[in-house]
């Protein structure tokens, strides 16, 4: 265990060191929030672990020295941005600090459970996806020195977490697999608060905290898995692009490389594309109706002209387009194929079964409306958060009550979070394949509440006490899951 947690340690370092130098170079042209800020320390961390260990495998190279060499590369971007990431921490220090003073009771809560999915991450895997392809693949790539032709499912084609989990696997130390894959889910949680930032929502912790504690994205935060790190980069992305003026190009071509390594982890992280394109489509319609950090009274946004709307676009394309056609390319080099031919081989009675039938695609469009109650089994996926299903229905008929900005301002998260599940949904109904949807949709859902609540202000601690309620109870629902997890790794 000592070996394990050494080389988790390691990539520990390189993560945090190129993930500040990737932060520093995207920020200094570009001013967000410090959560989202630190978002990009995370995101940039897996990036740069992921495209090193790409390289060195390409060279046939790989071996116990790679998390080494790792730590070393984060070290010196590490001090190179050595002030970014002073900055960042004294900022998100000072962010923690005054949302834990206004939601002490739900942040708490958050953090001791936190602390419990930590502990999780050293139990050997043992969920089927982890146990089938997600880190046998890492380990045959490491004793290969090399890329090779996987038999292992799905991992030919867009292996990008599998990639960076090999640098883990040079050492045999899941352990540091499920502490990456547990960073991908930290990241998520401050890019939601990162998004929440730039849309003027004032609990950006309780906004977070309720888009982590949900089966569907915690109940995995402990192995090495890939459904979170798509929603990490998607999310993110969007953050990215509300925290800049609306006519930036240079956001756009940040969230595009963003989208680019989702879709690497996952094609369907493509889709992502459709989330930024249609954000960046009703900022377009609807004036700016984000708050960007800081304020930059002397510079008003200005309406991009159509032809910057197309720019955008294209530059919000290409990137993922690049990606979709390396991995494809890269896989036919391996395999022959250009597509994985599982997706066309007959499929076992065992995938049938977790198949949605056409009565559970005409429903799909509502199941935001349930899925934090039913779920657990497929084809639905784990359940989602309870804000969800509490807010929902009332924030959309407050705000469609109340119109102008507060319905513009929740349409702008509600929109795209929305036709991401039901358009992709029609296909592919798992609540896991969707995560983004379900943080954007808490975002719109906190919205609404803290408008009422600022109009209302009797109302305020009624609606803070459900709102912690159901973070509340959203862990206790994965606290089941967790304990069982912890006490199989005791035996």
């Amino acid at each position: 265990m000592i070996a394990q947690l050494w080389t988790a340690v390691l990539l520990g370092i390189a993560a945090l060191g190129s993930g500040a130098g990737v932060a520093s170079v995207v920020t200094r042209r570009l001013p967000v929030p410090p959560a989202t800020r630190i978002a990009l320390i995370g995101a940039g961390g897996l990036a740069v672990i992921g495209v090193a260990t790409l390289l060195v495998g390409h060279l046939l190279l790989l071996g116990p020295w790679l998390p080494y060499g790792l730590a070393g590369l984060g070290v010196l971007l590490g001090v190179l941005a050595r002030t970014e990431l002073v900055d960042a921490v004294r900022a998100g220090w000072r962010g923690m600090a005054r949302q834990f003073r206004t939601y002490p009771v739900p942040l708490a809560a958050v953090s001791l459970c936190l602390a419990v999915a930590a502990v999780a991450t050293l139990a050997p895997p043992s969920r089927r996806d982890e146990i089938e392809y997600h880190w046998p693949a890492p380990l045959d790539w490491a004793a290969s020195g090399g890329w090779t032709d996987s038999p292992f499912k799905h991992v030919d084609g867009f292996p990008f977490m599998e990639i960076v989990y090999t640098s883990a696997a040079t050492q045999g130390s899941y352990v540091a697999a499920h502490l990456l894959h547990f960073g991908a889910f930290l990241t998520l949680g401050f890019a939601v608060a990162g998004v929440a930032a730039s849309m003027g929502i004032r609990g950006t912790g309780v906004t977070a905290a309720a888009a982590l504690a949900m089966p569907v994205v915690w109940d995995s935060a402990y192995a090495a898995y890939n459904d979170t790190p798509v929603a990490t980069f998607t999310v993110l992305a969007v953050a990215i692009v509300l925290a800049a003026p609306r006519e930036s190009v240079r956001a756009v071509v940040v969230a595009g490389i963003l989208i680019a390594l989702a879709t690497s982890v996952k094609p369907t992280g493509i889709a992502g594309i459709g989330i930024i394109g249609l954000v960046i489509l009703l900022r377009f319609l609807f004036g700016d109706t984000a708050v960007r950090t800081p304020p930059d009274r002397s510079a008003p946004d200005a309406r991009p002209s159509v032809g910057r709307l197309l720019a955008q676009l294209a530059v919000l394309v290409a990137p993922a387009t690049f990606a979709l056609i390396f991995w494809s390319v890269r896989q036919y080099a391996y395999t022959g194929f250009f597509v994985d031919p599982a997706f066309f081989a007959e499929p076992s009675a065992d995938a049938l079964s977790r198949l949605p039938d056409t009565a559970q695609k005409v429903l799909a469009p509502f199941l935001p409306f349930v899925s934090g109650i039913i779920g657990a089994g497929e084809p639905w996926g784990g359940r989602t958060a309870l804000v969800i299903q509490l807010f929902l229905i009332p924030v959309l008929v407050y705000v469609i009550w109340r119109r102008g900005a507060v319905l513009r301002r929740t349409m702008l998260m509600l929109v795209p979070a929305w036709a991401h599940w039901i358009l992709l949904g029609f296909r592919i109904v798992r609540t896991r394949f969707h995560v983004a949807s379900w943080a954007l949709m808490v975002v719109a859902v906190r919205i609404g509440v803290e408008d009422f609540a600022r109009r209302h202000p009797r109302a305020r601690f009624w609606l803070e006490a459900a709102w912690t309620v159901c973070i509340l109870l959203g862990l206790v629902d994965v606290s089941f899951e967790m304990f069982r997890h912890i006490r199989a790794m005791w035996g």
